[in-house]
């Protein structure tokens, strides 16, 4: 199980210095990549996508390649043409303003163009660290999205367990509801005075519309089918994320047709528990690839 949520960094040795891979993702229903390369290598954005793309299904990814250019080896330039030029140019302004003070070396090297850049590297040459920086990165982001999903199987394996012990109280309590109203309507009609008798076909029928109505045994048969399938999701590996998110709907599906069913203080006490474990699974499952 991978968490959407993850973070890895990587560099790898290029002729100019070295080439730094940085990936980061957050959750998102849908995949989205997003590649940031400097512009005279934006033709390589499709190579990284290549290296990314059979490791994730879902997510927001962010993926950002840059040089950390070795100056020592790559040092700037100094144009000292330009440079005559900007000197000669801030003198001729100095003297038509009639201003005083000297041209200082500073103000020269600020201008634009007196520092030139290095060169930057070929693309057919950058490849291979862009590459291999990459796929360092990549590891890195797999292990830390590997250790917050097992974080999240934890707490889904918890709550989980939760879940079910709630459903076990209703199912102990379900079969003495109808009892509870039989008893209850019993007393009611004593209270009034109203005759009646047990065997009548009208108390009988009225006793047996309960039942059905307030009969959750289905519901009470398909919640452990969905938690048997939750708990398998949970250790079928990665991809699973929609999976659980759809099981949790069909499951507070059924906890809330129980509560509307089962007149009970117990039971309805039971499905709130529920309905909160619910929501809690529901919003870390939204944070599983």
């Amino acid at each position: 199980m991978l968490s959407m949520t993850g973070f890895g960094k990587a560099r790898a040795k290029a002729d100019a210095g070295w080439i730094v891979a940085e990936i980061s993702s957050v959750n998102r229903k849908q995949l989205e990549i997003s590649v940031n390369l400097q512009r005279d290598w934006a033709e390589l954005e499709n190579e990284v996508r290549e290296i990314i793309i059979p490791s994730v299904t879902r997510g927001r990814v962010q993926v950002s390649i840059y040089l950390m250019a070795d100056t020592r080896k790559h040092a700037n330039r100094i144009n000292m043409a330009l440079a005559k030029e900007y000197k000669q140019a801030f003198e001729n302004l100095r003297d038509g303003l009639k201003l005083s003070g000297a041209i200082e070396l500073r103000d020269i090297l600020n201008a634009p163009g007196v520092i030139a850049p290095p060169d930057t590297t070929a693309v057919e040459n950058i490849l291979p660290a862009i590459k291999k920086a990459t796929s360092l990165a990549l590891k890195e982001w797999q292990k830390m999205r590997a250790a917050e999903g097992l974080a999240l199987k934890k707490d889904l394996s918890s709550r989980l367990k939760n879940m079910r012990r709630l459903k076990e109280i209703i199912t102990k309590k379900a079969p003495k509801v109808l009892d509870s109203y039989n008893k209850s309507l019993r007393q009611k009609l004593e209270r009034s005075g109203f005759p009646y008798d047990p065997a009548d076909e009208n108390f009988r029928r009225e006793i047996l519309l309960f039942a059905d109505r307030s009969d959750v045994t289905e519901e009470l048969t398909r919640l452990d089918s969905h938690f048997a399938q939750f708990d398998k999701a949970l250790t079928d590996g990665s991809g699973v994320g929609r999976k659980l998110e759809f099981l949790l709907q069909e499951i507070l599906r059924e906890v809330n047709t129980t509560g509307s069913k089962a007149n009970d203080a117990d039971i309805a006490h039971a499905v709130v528990e529920l309905k909160m474990e619910i929501e809690k699974a529901r919003e870390q499952t939204q944070n599983i690839e």
